[in-house]
Protein backbone atom coordinates (compact mmCIF):
# COMPACT_ATOMS: atom_id res chain seq x y z
CA UNK A 1 0.00 0.00 0.00
CA UNK A 2 1.89 3.18 -0.85
CA UNK A 3 2.94 5.73 2.06
CA UNK A 4 -0.20 8.25 2.79
CA UNK A 5 1.51 11.34 0.75
CA UNK A 6 -1.93 13.01 0.23
CA UNK A 7 -2.13 16.33 1.98
CA UNK A 8 -5.88 17.00 -0.12
CA UNK A 9 -7.95 14.91 -2.16
CA UNK A 10 -10.78 16.35 -3.90
CA UNK A 11 -13.73 14.14 -5.15
CA UNK A 12 -15.83 14.59 -8.00
CA UNK A 13 -18.07 12.76 -9.99
CA UNK A 14 -17.75 9.97 -7.64
CA UNK A 15 -21.07 7.72 -8.52
CA UNK A 16 -20.66 5.53 -11.81
CA UNK A 17 -23.60 7.35 -14.66
CA UNK A 18 -24.10 10.09 -12.73
CA UNK A 19 -24.54 13.30 -14.92
CA UNK A 20 -21.86 15.53 -14.15
CA UNK A 21 -24.42 18.79 -14.43
CA UNK A 22 -26.48 16.59 -11.56
CA UNK A 23 -24.32 15.02 -9.13
CA UNK A 24 -25.80 13.58 -6.06
CA UNK A 25 -23.53 15.66 -3.37
CA UNK A 26 -25.25 14.42 -0.83
CA UNK A 27 -24.05 10.55 -0.97
CA UNK A 28 -21.03 11.74 -2.03
CA UNK A 29 -20.12 13.72 0.93
CA UNK A 30 -22.16 11.15 2.61
CA UNK A 31 -19.50 8.46 1.39
CA UNK A 32 -16.93 10.66 2.13
CA UNK A 33 -17.87 11.18 6.13
CA UNK A 34 -17.98 6.93 6.13
CA UNK A 35 -14.15 7.05 5.00
CA UNK A 36 -13.55 9.47 7.63
CA UNK A 37 -14.85 8.04 10.06
CA UNK A 38 -13.37 4.11 9.31
CA UNK A 39 -10.05 5.51 9.08
CA UNK A 40 -10.65 7.14 12.85
CA UNK A 41 -11.90 3.91 13.65
CA UNK A 42 -8.99 1.82 12.29
CA UNK A 43 -5.96 3.91 14.04
CA UNK A 44 -6.03 7.63 12.55
CA UNK A 45 -7.70 9.22 15.29
CA UNK A 46 -6.50 12.68 13.55
CA UNK A 47 -8.21 12.03 10.43
CA UNK A 48 -10.36 15.18 9.80
CA UNK A 49 -14.03 14.82 8.36
CA UNK A 50 -15.02 15.96 5.02
CA UNK A 51 -16.23 19.43 3.64
CA UNK A 52 -18.28 20.04 0.75
CA UNK A 53 -16.77 21.42 -2.17
CA UNK A 54 -18.53 22.56 -5.26
CA UNK A 55 -19.58 18.95 -6.71
CA UNK A 56 -17.79 16.81 -4.06
CA UNK A 57 -16.45 16.45 -1.35
CA UNK A 58 -12.67 17.68 0.44
CA UNK A 59 -10.44 16.51 3.28
CA UNK A 60 -7.63 18.00 4.04
CA UNK A 61 -4.96 15.67 5.42
CA UNK A 62 -2.58 16.88 7.45
CA UNK A 63 1.03 16.54 5.99
CA UNK A 64 3.08 13.10 7.48
CA UNK A 65 -0.44 11.87 8.78
CA UNK A 66 0.39 7.82 8.30
CA UNK A 67 -2.66 6.47 7.17
CA UNK A 68 -1.22 3.74 5.44
CA UNK A 69 -3.18 0.63 7.61
CA UNK A 70 -6.28 1.86 7.65
CA UNK A 71 -6.25 2.70 3.85
CA UNK A 72 -6.25 -0.74 3.80
CA UNK A 73 -8.83 -1.50 6.37
CA UNK A 74 -11.48 1.76 4.84
CA UNK A 75 -11.07 0.63 0.82
CA UNK A 76 -14.32 -0.25 -0.02
CA UNK A 77 -15.30 3.18 1.46
CA UNK A 78 -12.88 5.03 -0.23
CA UNK A 79 -14.35 8.08 -1.90
CA UNK A 80 -12.29 8.06 -4.80
CA UNK A 81 -13.72 5.40 -6.64
CA UNK A 82 -10.68 3.35 -6.64
CA UNK A 83 -12.12 -0.06 -6.26
CA UNK A 84 -14.42 -1.23 -8.63
CA UNK A 85 -17.57 -1.28 -6.23
CA UNK A 86 -20.51 0.93 -6.59
CA UNK A 87 -20.58 0.16 -10.26
CA UNK A 88 -17.87 2.78 -10.76
CA UNK A 89 -18.21 4.93 -14.34
CA UNK A 90 -15.31 4.39 -16.36
CA UNK A 91 -12.78 7.13 -18.23
CA UNK A 92 -13.58 7.81 -22.14
CA UNK A 93 -10.04 8.41 -23.04
CA UNK A 94 -11.03 10.23 -26.29
CA UNK A 95 -12.65 12.58 -23.71
CA UNK A 96 -9.64 12.58 -21.68
CA UNK A 97 -6.85 14.84 -24.30
CA UNK A 98 -9.93 17.28 -24.49
CA UNK A 99 -10.92 18.19 -21.06
CA UNK A 100 -6.64 17.81 -20.36
CA UNK A 101 -6.57 20.17 -23.13
CA UNK A 102 -9.66 22.59 -21.63
CA UNK A 103 -8.28 22.63 -17.95
CA UNK A 104 -4.51 23.68 -19.97
CA UNK A 105 -6.60 26.68 -21.45
CA UNK A 106 -7.05 28.02 -18.07
CA UNK A 107 -4.43 26.67 -16.15
CA UNK A 108 -1.33 26.79 -17.89
CA UNK A 109 0.92 24.72 -15.52
CA UNK A 110 -1.93 21.70 -15.63
CA UNK A 111 -0.49 18.68 -15.14
CA UNK A 112 -1.13 14.94 -17.60
CA UNK A 113 -3.33 13.27 -15.51
CA UNK A 114 -2.20 9.52 -14.53
CA UNK A 115 -5.29 7.38 -14.92
CA UNK A 116 -5.70 4.01 -12.99
CA UNK A 117 -8.96 2.01 -13.19
CA UNK A 118 -11.85 4.34 -12.81
CA UNK A 119 -10.02 7.60 -10.99
CA UNK A 120 -8.16 10.31 -12.37
CA UNK A 121 -5.25 11.59 -10.23
CA UNK A 122 -3.81 15.01 -10.56
CA UNK A 123 -0.71 15.52 -9.08
CA UNK A 124 -0.14 19.38 -8.04
CA UNK A 125 2.96 19.18 -6.60
CA UNK A 126 5.14 22.07 -8.51
CA UNK A 127 2.36 23.11 -10.49
CA UNK A 128 1.60 26.35 -8.44
CA UNK A 129 -2.25 24.95 -8.82
CA UNK A 130 -4.26 24.16 -5.60
CA UNK A 131 -6.80 21.85 -6.01
CA UNK A 132 -8.90 23.95 -3.07
CA UNK A 133 -8.09 27.32 -4.96
CA UNK A 134 -11.50 29.43 -6.72
CA UNK A 135 -9.17 29.38 -10.06
CA UNK A 136 -9.45 25.55 -10.21
CA UNK A 137 -13.20 25.66 -8.96
CA UNK A 138 -13.59 27.76 -12.61
CA UNK A 139 -11.64 25.79 -14.37
CA UNK A 140 -13.15 22.75 -13.65
CA UNK A 141 -16.63 23.87 -13.94
CA UNK A 142 -15.89 25.61 -17.38
CA UNK A 143 -14.58 22.17 -18.58
CA UNK A 144 -17.15 19.69 -17.03
CA UNK A 145 -18.65 19.08 -20.63
CA UNK A 146 -15.25 17.46 -21.52
CA UNK A 147 -15.07 15.68 -18.51
CA UNK A 148 -13.98 11.98 -19.39
CA UNK A 149 -15.85 10.20 -16.46
CA UNK A 150 -14.81 8.24 -13.58
CA UNK A 151 -13.40 9.69 -10.32
CA UNK A 152 -11.62 12.98 -9.86
CA UNK A 153 -8.66 12.50 -7.18
CA UNK A 154 -6.59 15.42 -6.67
CA UNK A 155 -3.24 15.54 -4.89
CA UNK A 156 -1.62 18.66 -3.43
CA UNK A 157 1.89 19.23 -3.16
CA UNK A 158 3.01 21.44 -0.63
Amino acid sequence: MKKALVSTFLLAFLIAGCDPGKPDTDSDFEQALAYSQCMRSHGVPDFPDPRRNGNGAQVDVPKGLDTTKAEEACRDKMPQGDTEGRGAATIDEAKLADWTACMRGKLPEFPDPQVGGNTLTLTLKGTGIRGDSADFENARKACEKQFPGGSLRVVDGQ
